[in-house]
């Protein structure tokens, strides 16, 4: 596989690795981030395997300006029904969470599964957009925009 995923988040609260464990471990106890001492650098662990490596970017960071940058570029390339959406989501992010994905020789359906549940969380608690590669932007409704 190897591609990228990120949450734009609108949201004043700042995003939290921490946090984020705390929730995956309450969806299931096999999960883990193994996150630097700031808190913004950490590696996605389901039992065994390694699933994804994680990086929180906030507003004036070159590298969250860059990406951000680089996203509102391809939209503004593309066409559809929730183009505006999507660029306001831009315009307005406070942060940025950023994952590679790792399937270690895996079916794409199972890394995809143990990673999924960053998405559906972010998205039920937190302001934002998720972006994936190659697809799109999703709402919690689903892919509201491709790109």
């Amino acid at each position: 596989m190897g591609y990228y995923m990120r949450f734009i988040s609108n949201d004043e609260r700042k995003l939290s690795l921490k946090e984020l464990e705390s929730a995956l471990k309450e969806y299931d106890s096999k999960y883990e981030i193994e996150s630097d001492e700031d808190d913004v650098e950490g590696t996605l662990i389901y039992g065994d395997g390694v699933y994804g490596q994680l990086e929180i970017n906030e507003k004036g960071d070159d590298v969250f300006d860059d990406d951000i940058e680089n996203l509102r570029a391809d939209v503004e390339k593309a066409e559809g029904e929730n183009k505006q959406k999507v660029l306001a989501a831009l315009e307005n992010a406070e942060s940025l969470l950023f994952v590679r994905v790792i399937d270690q020789g895996r079916k794409d359906e199972e890394t995809l599964e143990r990673i999924n549940p960053i998405w559906h969380w972010l998205l039920k608690n937190r302001n934002g957009l998720a972006h994936a590669d190659y697809e799109g932007f999703y709402d919690g409704s689903g892919l509201i925009f491709e790109v």
